[in-house]
């Protein structure tokens, strides 16, 4: 081939793969519940550290009893304070959250703040490996639950409040599943981090990317009209072989708007929530 055909070629190949780029990132979502199954790593049903952790008051007995099967494993942490009875409460969450087949742990961590049920929350992922677990999460120390307040710098704890009750809203064209939590009205985070949020692997962040929900025309958007529909699914210690649906409840949705677009409410107020407000949110807020 002659230099002048090269010279040629060169931007018309370079137009066909940014056509063939911009067909992919347009191509049809086919959404659903109908999650397929993943397999576990081998190795134990856990990350090794939860089976040598010291064996509080009615702390972390639930470990042992983990099996293979269970798509949730969880129980009570360590007491807060001695005598308080207040328990963090830790519950992993199998997912396959990479879309490679391996089943991934998505664990959420809470601890109270006091007997009346504030709480704060931390997530750490275990992604499955075909050699055990990886740990994506803040830095806690190795003989240490991966609980809030564990030597955990404020920074770090920030980019790992994901939402508690996750569920799973698949792609079945591309197998990527958009993980959908909230954090409960209890929750200190909530005011920060308010209504819904939809998360997608960052392969390149090996972690979790919060979406846009209210940007229009986006996937985010489309997964947060589907989940207003159908629901998503959850896994649950209720398990029959079948998907358990996590309804999507209005209220979650109101709050985030009252704080957000009411007179009253946080937007452009609050340190807090500054830089984590949807500028298509706010774009929406200004129209009402």
């Amino acid at each position: 081939m002659n230099s002048t055909v090269k010279i040629f070629l060169r931007p018309l190949m370079a137009l066909l793969l940014a056509g063939t780029c911009a067909a992919a990132a347009s191509a049809p979502m086919h959404l659903t519940n109908s999650i397929p199954r993943c397999h576990m790593p081998p190795g134990k049903v856990l990350p090794d550290k939860y089976y040598k952790l010291e064996k509080g008051k009615n702390a972390f007995g639930w470990v042992a009893g983990a099996t293979r099967a269970d798509p949730v494993v969880g129980g009570a942490g360590y007491e807060r304070v001695d005598g308080s009875d207040m328990h963090d409460w830790l519950t992993f969450y199998r997912i396959d959250l990479n879309g490679d087949r391996i089943c991934d742990w998505y664990l959420e961590a809470s601890a109270p703040f006091s007997t009346g049920g504030d709480r704060g929350v931390i997530n750490t992922l275990y992604i499955g490996t075909s050699s055990g677990w990886t740990r994506i999460g803040a830095e806690v120390p190795r003989d240490k639950p991966d609980s809030p307040g564990f030597e955990v710098s404020g920074e770090q704890a920030e980019d790992f409040v994901f939402g508690e009750d996750p569920s799973v809203i698949m792609d079945s064209s591309t197998r990527i599943s958009y993980i959908i939590a909230a954090l409960n009205n209890r929750n200190a985070d909530r005011y920060s981090r308010p209504g819904y949020r939809i998360f997608a692997w960052d392969a390149d962040k090996k972690s979790l990317r919060l979406l846009d929900k209210w940007e229009p025309g986006s996937r985010a958007a489309e997964v947060y009209a589907f989940f207003k529909v159908h629901g998503a699914a959850t896994p649950s210690r209720r398990s029959t072989g079948k998907a358990v649906i996590h309804d999507y409840e209005p209220e979650v949705e109101t709050f985030e708007l009252e704080l957000i677009c009411e007179p009253d409410g946080t937007s452009g107020s609050s340190d807090e929530l500054e830089g984590r407000i949807s500028k298509y949110l706010l774009a929406r807020c200004k129209k009402h």
